[in-house]
């Protein structure tokens, strides 16, 4: 659970304690591990190594010493916009991705939109994203590349989320 931007532990209802804290350079190795298991098009190290030195924000949640989630965001202006989360197919469906994307509201209060894409067929993304207060707004055409040869481009969802509501 995180309360202005400090970390601390939050039990699972098995009784895992997990923590969320800032991310940073030291952590790269993790994320670029998790971000292989966890995308099709994945990041290169370098390319998560350039993005957190030029600025964007990384909140980590682990269990113990293993990274077991992260969201990757972008200041443009007054928008955030999500460009990656990630959470190990062990702990997903637990409330880890919705505790990483609250912290995020508290701490980007004063943007006025945080903005994300997610795959047309991830509906259980898309239904978390939505119970947080996101909209669909529209639709990104062929954004993401086809899983398997002779497969068809994947859409993209476009969502937003407008900061003046409060999170309760």
């Amino acid at each position: 659970m995180i309360v202005n931007g400090l970390s601390k532990s939050k039990r699972l209802n098995n009784s895992v304690a997990l923590h969320y804290r800032l991310g940073n350079v030291d952590d790269i190795d993790a994320v670029f591990s998790l971000n292989q298991q966890s995308f099709s098009e994945a990041w290169s190290k370098k390319s998560l190594l350039d993005v957190m030195l030029a600025g964007f924000d990384l909140y980590i949640c682990e269990d113990g010493d293993l990274l077991i989630a992260y969201l990757l965001s972008q200041d443009i202006l007054d928008e955030t916009h999500i460009m990656q989360i990630a959470v190990l197919p062990d702990y997903q469906r637990q409330g880890i991705g919705r505790q990483l994307t609250q912290w995020l509201f508290n701490n980007k209060s004063e943007q006025s939109l945080i903005l994300l894409e997610v795959r047309a067929s991830n509906k259980g993304a898309q239904a978390m994203y939505q119970g947080l207060g996101f909209q669909h707004i529209g639709t990104r055409k062929a954004y993401y590349k086809a899983r398997n040869i002779g497969e068809t481009p994947e859409n993209a969802i476009v969502m937003q989320y407008m900061t003046s509501r409060k999170i309760i």
